[in-house]
């Protein structure tokens, strides 16, 4: 049986300790804002872990309501949402994602972008709610994600000038107000024969974006998956698109 030398080792040791420290690092830092739990996740043969708010209800019921003006965003983050685990299966199951430069809008706590980046993607997480890149942050390490972006992301005033050949996000049409700058995203960081994954719940407003999509030149094929959480079936669309030729 081959053995690496000692120095080997050694410098593997190094990386382990300097990383398991980190993660105590994050979590604590983390801890002092939210309660939270390690779910593990399995898709055949890949495992993830994610940490997590705990109690995501509790966290809404202590929340002051100004919190809760039309302007202010809730903590969707916090939720893992059928949808996202609906696209983590889609992405696992079903596109090759090797080599390729990836972006996850509304990242959440990370799950999609981090099965892309274990498949072997460039991945820049990005998500509005600094907490979301926190979860996202310790995520990506737990689960040893490598050549990984995380930045903030703003898409009403994006900063983002560079192009992806794969642009993923999960359930983010639950408001008009995200249609035109989500639909201003594609034309603007989508790379040339670069394709987009859009996980949707199936909400009746969303019908319209997929209208819009259509007019201002993508396309896009449907398929349906189904999810369990917590013993409930949830229906998902999986849109899988791109432009079209000009």
């Amino acid at each position: 049986m081959y053995l690496p030398p000692k120095a080997s080792w050694d410098t593997w040791a190094e990386r382990t300790g300097r990383r398991a420290r980190r993660l105590r690092r994050l979590r604590k830092d983390i801890e002092t804002s939210y309660d939270t739990a390690l779910q593990e996740l399995t898709c055949d043969t890949l495992t993830v872990q994610l940490l997590r708010v705990a109690d995501v209800d509790s966290l809404l019921d202590r929340l002051p309501s100004v919190q809760f003006r039309p302007d202010e965003r809730l903590p969707y983050w916090a939720e893992l949402w059928p949808s996202a685990i609906a696209h983590a299966q889609y992405l696992w199951r079903s596109v090759e994602v090797q080599g390729l430069q990836v972006l996850e809008l509304g990242c959440g706590i990370g799950l999609a972008g981090i099965v892309a980046s274990r498949k072997g993607a460039a991945v820049t997480f990005t998500d509005y709610e600094a907490d979301a890149l926190a979860f996202t942050r310790y995520n990506v390490l737990q689960n040893a994600c490598t050549r990984v972006v995380i930045r903030h992301l703003d898409w009403f005033t994006p900063t983002l000038t560079e192009t992806y050949q794969l642009i993923i996000a999960s359930d983010v049409l639950y408001e008009r107000t995200n249609f035109q700058p989500l639909l201003q995203l594609y034309h603007r960081n989508l790379a040339p024969g670069g394709h987009f994954i859009l996980a949707e719940p199936n909400r009746p407003v969303a019908t319209d974006f997929f209208r819009l999509l259509r007019d201002h030149g993508f396309r896009y094929q449907r398929t349906s998956a189904q999810v369990e959480v917590n013993g409930e079936r949830h229906a998902i669309s999986m849109y899988h698109g791109d432009r079209t030729e000009r």
